[in-house]
């Protein structure tokens, strides 16, 4: 079915945030719908930084890049805002768009930013189809395990492989430093040695530990780690100087990464604090990309 045309939407695609990312081991049944994927238990913010995706109903759909951050990313059938759109046409009439993405998150650095884009594009899409809740939801999990929580993009607890999630209100908000290096971190190898394990990670678990149910965002976040740490921080080792970075600066009360990163950020008590750690980073960093900003509800 279709709905009234929006002629020009947009929409901001938010870092999304894992303050803890606790992960089981990979499922190994082959019978099992969601077979060589991992369940995790994650509780997740959004920052109030992330990238711009613009649509316009045009003759033919296209995706056109710019930004800080566009140099490199392929604007072809493999962008998950174009797969985004095709699984939409496949259920629904709608009229061929002309997106723009401007974008302002590194790439592929652990805080969803492909993810929240596709979010970004099947929130657009809402405007021009109406599909059940249910459908949405196939079609965001479909696209990856962070896009579900990004099409939220509000503080959430995320469980399963990504499309069990529960909204989280009056937990406030918390400030922060997000701090990424501009090295690669390939996801599959971080899996990959997770599953291996190594004797100073701790023992796989099978089912991911649950998360804190009580207390400020900033009590959750302690109680919780990032799984994914040791390995990404073994395969490199730069994780590990920009979270020391963090944890120097005045004020920091946690400093972790973020997904698989190698983005880490860090919380602090407040504002002013957040911005002069920012600056004293980058001026020691200035190759890092260093950004405070605040996470949570505002």
């Amino acid at each position: 079915m279709s709905v009234p045309i929006a002629k020009i939407s947009t929409e901001t695609a938010r870092a999304k945030i894992n303050l803890t990312l606790h992960i089981g081991r990979v499922i190994g049944d082959p019978s099992d719908p969601y077979y060589g994927y991992h369940p995790l238990d994650s509780l997740v913010v959004f920052a109030d930084v992330g990238d711009r995706l613009r649509s316009e109903v045009s003759d033919v759909t296209s995706l056109h890049i710019d930004g800080p951050f566009g140099a490199g990313l392929e604007a072809d059938e493999r962008n998950l805002i174009l797969k985004a759109y095709k699984a939409v046409a496949l259920k629904a009439d709608i009229p061929p768009l002309k997106f723009t993405l401007t974008k302002v998150l590194p790439v592929a650095s652990g805080i969803g930013g492909g993810s929240a884009d596709a979010a970004a594009a099947l929130r657009i899409l809402m405007r021009h189809a109406e599909l059940s809740a249910d459908e949405w939801q196939v079609i965001a999990l479909s696209l990856g395990a962070d896009v579900p929580v990004c099409v939220m993009s509000s503080t959430a607890h995320m469980s399963g492989i990504g499309g069990d999630l529960h909204g989280l209100t009056g937990l406030g908000s918390l400030q922060a430093v997000l701090v990424n290096p501009g090295v690669a971190v390939s996801t599959g190898a971080v899996f990959k040695a997770f599953d291996t394990g190594h004797p100073a990670w701790g023992e796989v678990r099978e089912t991911p530990r649950p998360q804190l149910s009580r207390g400020d965002l900033l009590a959750r976040a302690k109680d919780g780690r990032n799984d994914l740490q040791p390995p990404a921080t073994a395969q490199q080792p730069l994780i590990q100087t920009v979270l020391e970075a963090l944890s120097r600066q005045e004020g920091c009360a946690l400093s972790r990464m973020s997904g698989s990163g190698a983005t880490c950020f860090g919380l602090f008590s407040n504002a002013e604090m957040a911005k002069a750690a920012a600056n004293a980073i980058a001026e020691n960093h200035p190759d890092w990309w260093v950004v405070p900003t605040v996470l949570g509800e505002g």
